[in-house]
């Protein structure tokens, strides 16, 4: 340790002796430091450890006193920087102040030391030099700031106190900003997408590790330049055309496309890209996130090439199925033309129009996209207007329709088509002895609840009481009763004024969406 002769005493320290003092008689032994006492800086919560380093003693105490006594500093002191150093290798820091000009080592070579090293704490020269050309080479070495000693003691300290609260507020949001930074670029870095930021001529700004492995390009060979991406046919014009239309009011859209990869190989890319503007409503750049989505592609090619496949099989099932009953119907008319009792060619052709309700579905079936459903209104007038032209009665059938746009599934339908048959054959048949004229009207509706109700009225001369009891005699009746209630699991209630309604409501479970 250096022995303080009087030409070297600090004039803080002469000033801090000779400083007259009502306040003398107190114990303090600083009677002006309750004035230098400060606000705790709401930023910077806990204490700030200082290091102070000086080859001045008396000085070391003084200062140490005096930021101690704001209660937001604990400051260590050394009076060389051999001991600084190893200060700093047992102890954490959150700030340096340093004397310039030291027997051992300057402030300035030990601040070169530390930067060196890689240390980065905030670094305050306070000094009694004032040149300029120490103050600007403290300054480029990486000093945060640089206080000249000066007369007055209490704003001298109350000075470095707020330049220690700067340096430390400072390097504390540095740091945060590059540990979150940090964290950033190792989420970014971590992402399998393909993540680049690019200026609206191309130059590459950003890429991450995943978009230099997937076009084998080193990122210190692209970043700063154009990176075309290679696309085959009109690929490469649709990315542009796609870029061209985000807008301020729409900076986002997503588009697919083809790449050329270094191999050769064409892979398909799915990229989600961003316009950036700023506050005046300039393009400055773009941020582009893609992925590889040519698995998912051959994926979707090959169910493609499979559904096309599985409807031809469905189309030539119902084509089949459909050529099958012909040939039913065939025989059954064959049948019908070789006997002579009316009753039996009675039940033929009953049996034949029963038949021909089925046919229609798998006919409406095999010329439909959809192999599932059939449009109801659709398939109920076919089948009346089949069933009109099978029995060729001699009246003048009128058909009234009000049936409401939905769907049914196969199964449904085929019991249904089977019900419609029986209740408009009944009708044709019996309702219209000896009328040039008939009305028959078929209302279907779905209400809110999904329940459907489907009523067949005919104008005719109604139904014998008879043919109204819960357990039917004749055939065609038991098929209503079993159909409607057995098959279709619905309520039935018939009426036999002013011609004969049938009223039948249902609780199906219908096809999503319809």
């Amino acid at each position: 340790m250096h022995l303080i002769t009087p030409s070297r005493r600090s004039t803080i320290v002469n000033n801090l002796s000779c400083t007259p003092n009502d306040d003398t008689k107190n114990n303090s032994p600083l009677p002006f430091s309750p004035q230098l006492q400060t606000t705790k800086d709401p930023v910077s919560a806990g204490i700030t450890h200082v290091l102070y380093v000086d080859d001045e003693p008396a000085l070391l105490d003084i200062t140490r006193q005096l930021l101690e006594s704001t209660g937001e500093f604990r400051v260590d002191t050394v009076t060389s920087v051999s001991d600084a150093m190893k200060a700093l290798m047992e102890r954490t820091y959150d700030a340096v102040v340093s004397d310039y000009q030291m027997p051992e080592t300057d402030g300035i070579a030990f601040l070169k030391q530390l930067r060196h090293q890689g240390n980065t704490l905030p670094f305050i020269i306070f000094t009694g030099k004032g040149r300029e050309n120490v103050v600007v080479e403290a300054l480029n070495a990486g000093a945060d700031f640089y206080i000249q000693k000066g007369e007055d003691p209490k704003v001298q300290f109350a000075d470095l106190g707020n330049k220690i609260r700067q340096a430390v507020r400072r390097s504390t949001a540095e740091r945060a900003l590059m540990e979150s930074e940090e964290r950033f670029r190792n989420v970014v870095e971590d992402q399998t997408e393909l993540i680049s930021r690019f200026r609206p001529d191309g130059i590459l700004l950003f890429v991450n590790d995943a978009f230099c492995r997937y076009f084998g390009v080193l990122r210190e060979h692209i970043l700063g330049r154009r990176f075309e991406i290679q696309s085959p046919g009109e690929d490469g014009n649709v990315v542009k055309s796609h870029l061209r239309s985000l807008t301020r009011q729409h900076p986002f859209a997503t588009i697919e496309y083809r790449v050329i990869i270094p191999t050769g190989i064409i892979r398909w890319q799915q990229r989600n890209d961003r316009a950036i503007f700023d506050d005046t409503g300039t393009l400055v750049g773009y941020q582009s996130v893609g992925r590889d989505i040519t698995d998912l592609k051959t994926a979707q090619e090959a169910l493609k090439t499979s559904l096309v496949e599985k409807n031809m099989l469905l189309k030539e099932i119902h084509h089949r199925v459909k050529n099958n009953m012909q040939v039913i119907i065939g025989l059954l008319q064959f049948q019908a033309s070789t006997v002579s009792s009316p009753e039996i060619a009675r039940i033929v052709l009953d049996t034949e129009t029963r038949i021909r309700s089925m046919v229609l579905i798998h006919e409406r079936l095999y010329k439909s996209e959809d192999f599932v459903n059939i449009d109801l209104g659709i398939y109920i007038k076919d089948l009346i207007d089949s069933l009109i032209y099978t029995y060729k009665t001699k009246t003048a059938i009128t058909i009234e329709y009000s049936i409401d746009k939905f769907l049914i599934d196969q199964p449904m339908l085929i019991h249904l088509g089977l019900l419609i048959t029986e209740v408009v054959s009944n009708s044709l048949k019996h309702a219209f002895p000896d009328r040039s004229t008939g009305t028959i009207s078929v209302v279907f509706h779905r209400e809110k609840t999904n329940r459907l109700i489907l009523s067949i009225h005919d104008d005719g001369i109604g139904i014998p009481d008879s043919c109204m009891r819960e357990k039917p005699t004749t055939m065609g009746l038991q098929l209503i009763y079993m159909l409607g209630r057995d098959q279709l699991n619905g309520e039935i209630q018939i009426e036999g004024n002013n011609g004969t309604t049938f009223t039948f409501t249902f609780n199906p479970a219908l096809p999503e969406g319809v």
